[in-house]
């Protein structure tokens, strides 16, 4: 009995630690978008600050890795390659900006982006990305999904901080698409 418990208190440490080990608050932690090992960009800063059960965070994007584009009567900031546009799409309603462990909507909410291909006109809200993210030991990490972001464009009921739902996200494509990740780690000296 007494090596059961003694299994169960490293598998609690060794979960504990793991949460420990993924968030910096000591220090900003870079976000990058990962097309493939060999292709990635630092697209900004986030603060963490333990809160409650979980974190608050404050979030810089780097202008400096984006161009600014007006499409569809409005202001984005956009990265291009020839065959493919990306555009962050800032969530224009209430966000609490605090995650836990197993609840990382709000940061997904702040990492939104719309993409557009060449000889589109304007940008279409039924291109969304979303990245669906999870803590890992290395820090924080999602998957690209698609979403049609068309549910943004009037304001949810009252109360509800989260109208994108886990139903509306579909599993992406890497052929279709150019960042299929998303990584949060500690900042690169």
């Amino acid at each position: 009995m007494q090596g059961f418990k003694q299994s169960i208190f490293l598998v609690f440490i060794a979960l504990f630690s793991c949460d420990l080990l993924a968030i910096d608050t000591d220090r900003a932690m870079t976000i990058t978008l990962q097309a493939s090992e060999n292709e990635s960009v630092d697209i900004g800063q986030i603060t963490f600050t333990a809160k409650d059960e979980g974190y608050s965070y404050e979030l810089k994007l780097d202008e400096g890795k984006f161009e600014k584009q007006f499409l569809s009567m409005r202001p984005f900031d956009c990265m291009q390659k020839p065959k493919i546009m990306i555009c962050h799409l800032p969530y224009p309603y209430k966000n609490n900006r605090f995650i836990s462990a197993d609840d990382m909507t709000d940061l997904e909410y702040d990492i939104l982006f719309l993409h557009k291909y060449p000889g589109e006109y304007g940008i279409n809200a039924y291109n969304g990305i979303y990245y669906q993210m999870k803590m890992t030991d290395k820090g924080i990490e999602g998957l690209l999904h698609d979403v049609d972001m068309n549910e943004l464009k009037i304001p949810p009921e009252e109360g509800n901080l989260r109208p994108v739902t886990p139903d509306m996200l579909y599993e992406a494509s890497p052929t279709k698409h150019w960042f299929m990740n998303v990584s949060i780690h500690k900042f690169k000296n």
